[in-house]
């Protein structure tokens, strides 16, 4: 479940608590803000819609985030849910909905991302560090793709709901940002007739928070069998993460003007 998505089913669950009490569902806000907390052992993700209705039909955003929450909390996306603060609310996805997100990525392959085409290109970028990086990490994973042929590993029909490590999700909700930050940029670089400079800069900084994402996930949770160690359904799932890994990398480097390479 993309960061959209999870704002259109919160929204939906706010219209239904509003109308099943009696309240007008027309002062919801349009769009509901999800967000990642900046804290993560606060939850995947927070929206402060509790905060900006709660007002507007005269209940306290606190009182109101309790109605969301208990709601929300009897959806079978959503892992678990907790009212923070004045009115906040932290969800946690299901690892099903969660893992929704490399199926999506993998299912558009090299058109995600496409309705940001084109980002301005800047002189020199391929020279950043964070550019180079990311280089790097595509061809690492081409390389782990290879080497996962080789031993006959498939992630077609992986098993995507056994990503359930903490650092696999956060990997994941890495990927769910990238149509957000796509969209951004291509805003940003339309509103100025795609002269504005802060357009390829936000697909760069993206980049960089993907691969440290990567890393970290790397560092912890290993792809391929060892030794005489048969590969088994996680194998599979954890490789479904890095090739969409890998298509998100591409896609990005490719919005920039960057190539991709398969070997470096």
């Amino acid at each position: 479940m993309t960061p959209a998505a999870l704002a259109d089913l919160v929204r939906s669950v706010a219209h239904d608590v509003l109308t099943g009490r009696g309240l007008d569902p027309v002062v919801l806000p349009a769009t509901v803000s999800i967000e990642r907390p900046r804290v993560p052992d606060h939850g995947d993700y927070a929206t402060n819609v509790a905060l900006r209705t709660g007002p507007r039909v005269g209940v306290p955003p606190r009182e109101f985030a309790g109605w969301l929450a208990h709601a929300l909390d009897q959806r079978h996306e959503v892992r678990s849910v907790e009212v923070a603060g004045p009115g906040f609310l932290n969800l946690r996805l299901a690892p099903d909905a969660q893992s929704d997100i490399v199926a999506q990525v993998l299912a558009a392959g090299e058109r995600l991302g496409l309705q940001g085409r084109p980002t301005r290109r800047l002189a020199g970028l391929e020279d950043l560090p964070t550019v180079r990086e990311a280089q790097y990490v595509h061809a690492r994973l081409a390389a782990l793709g290879r080497n996962a042929s080789d031993l006959g590993i498939t992630y077609q029909g992986a098993q995507l709901a056994l990503l359930d490590h903490e650092l696999e999700g956060d990997l994941i909700r890495t990927l769910g940002e990238f149509p957000r930050i796509v969209a951004a940029a291509a805003t940003a670089a339309a509103a100025l007739g795609n002269a504005d400079p802060r357009a390829p800069h936000r697909v760069a900084r993206y980049l960089e928070q993907l691969v440290t994402a990567y890393h970290r996930f790397d560092g912890s949770c290993r792809v391929l069998p060892m030794g005489d160690e048969q590969p088994g359904p996680r194998h599979a799932a954890r490789l479904a993460l890095c090739e969409a890994t890998r298509q998100v990398l591409a896609n990005g480097l490719g919005l920039l003007g960057v190539s991709a390479p398969e070997r470096m």
